[in-house]
Order: structure tokens, then C-alpha cells, then sequence
């Protein structure tokens, strides 16, 4: 049985990305835009909340998420903005959206202005079902995620509500668990990976 702390699962896994190759990453990405619509029922969220890859970590390729939900499903797409007390701040995504990196190698809109709290995104789509998108770098067979540990998605999460599903995206399969998840942790609805959708909740 393969049990790992979060510290333990970061680093094993922050490696097994890096040594991913370009080709690799285009690859599994597709497979995962793939197998995320033919197996979730992706018409009935609106909005959907997704992050923007940090390329030099290798993240999942979401650019190929938002295309599809462009070109066939038209929800309102938001991405974040990390703010200094972090926080997130967020913002509709639209095509005419300019992006700048910030200095964790994330692309955030440029100059916005209209961005919401996290309280008064999840306030404003209360009667909506919410589908969020979380970055991670590893997670368990019962939904626990390891992500970055800087906690910018545990507070975003605070304010949500029962209408809101959180997915997963992955390169690799789940480890057996996760030894020292905390009470405030979020557990995952879904995690989808190349192989396959992974559901926790009923």
C-alpha cells in the first residue's frame, strides 16, 4: 500500500513531472480534455472556474479545456489572480482577456478591475452549479489532493457551497493515501487523469 505524506507526495511527484517530456505533456493532456467531456456531463456547469497551466512545472495543458468549452458549451470561464494576502481574486475569462505571468510563473489578467471575492463569486452563482478545476500535484483513492501547499485554493473553497463540484487534474494515478490530512482540507468530487475519471462522491 503506498502511503505517503503531502511533503513526501510533493517531491516525488514534483520529480516524476519534471521529467516529463514536451510530447508527453501534449499527449496526456489531450487524453484528459478527451475523456473529461465523453464522461462528465460538462452542459450543465455554469460557470466553470479553471486555472491556467504553469507551463515550467508542467502542468495539465487546460487551454485545450477552455477551447472545447468555448467552441461547443459557452459557460462563463473564470481563472484567478493570487493576491499578496493569499487570497484569490476572480475573473471572467473571455477571448479578449490579456494575461500577464506573475512571479510564480502563473498567467493572470492584466490590469483587471472587476475581479470578485471568493465570498461574492460563490454568492453571485448560489442557484448555479459550480464546477471548479483544482491544479494538484498528487492525490489518494478517496479524493484528498497535494497541492502546492501555499493554500490559495483552501480559502477560495471556504465559501462554497453544495452545488459545487471540485475536479482534479492529474498526469498520474492516484497513491493509496494521503497519512496526514487535516480537518480543513477539501476533498476532491473527481479527479480526472489519462486513464481515467475518478469519482469520490455520490
Amino acid at each position: 500500500m503506498e502511503i505517503l505524506t503531502k511533503k513526501q507526495a510533493r517531491e516525488i511527484f514534483k520529480e516524476k513531472r519534471k521529467n516529463l517530456q514536451d510530447t508527453e505533456v501534449g499527449r496526456m493532456s489531450e487524453q484528459i480534455r478527451d475523456l473529461l467531456f465523453s464522461r462528465l456531463m460538462m452542459h450543465r456547469y455554469s460557470p466553470i472556474h479553471i486555472f491556467l497551466p504553469i507551463k515550467k512545472h508542467k502542468e495539465p495543458d487546460t487551454s485545450l479545456i477552455i477551447s472545447l468549452l468555448r467552441k461547443d458549451f459557452a459557460p462563463d470561464i473564470y481563472i484567478s489572480k493570487s493576491e499578496e494576502d493569499g487570497t484569490l481574486t476572480h475573473y471572467l475569462y473571455t477571448k479578449n482577456t490579456k494575461l500577464t505571468v506573475n512571479k510564480w510563473g502563473i498567467a493572470e489578467p492584466e490590469k483587471a478591475k472587476e475581479g470578485l471575492s471568493s465570498k461574492v463569486f460563490f454568492e453571485k452563482y448560489k442557484n448555479e452549479d459550480i464546477l471548479i478545476f483544482l491544479p494538484l500535484l498528487a492525490f489518494d483513492k478517496t479524493g484528498n489532493r497535494v497541492g502546492y501547499g501555499k493554500g490559495f485554493y483552501d480559502r477560495f473553497l471556504e465559501f462554497a457551497n453544495e452545488k459545487t463540484t471540485c475536479l482534479g487534474i492529474s498526469f498520474f494515478e492516484p497513491i493509496d493515501q494521503i497519512s496526514d490530512v487535516e480537518e480543513h482540507d477539501f476533498q476532491l468530487d473527481f479527479c480526472v487523469t489519462p486513464k481515467r475519471l475518478w469519482q469520490f462522491k455520490n
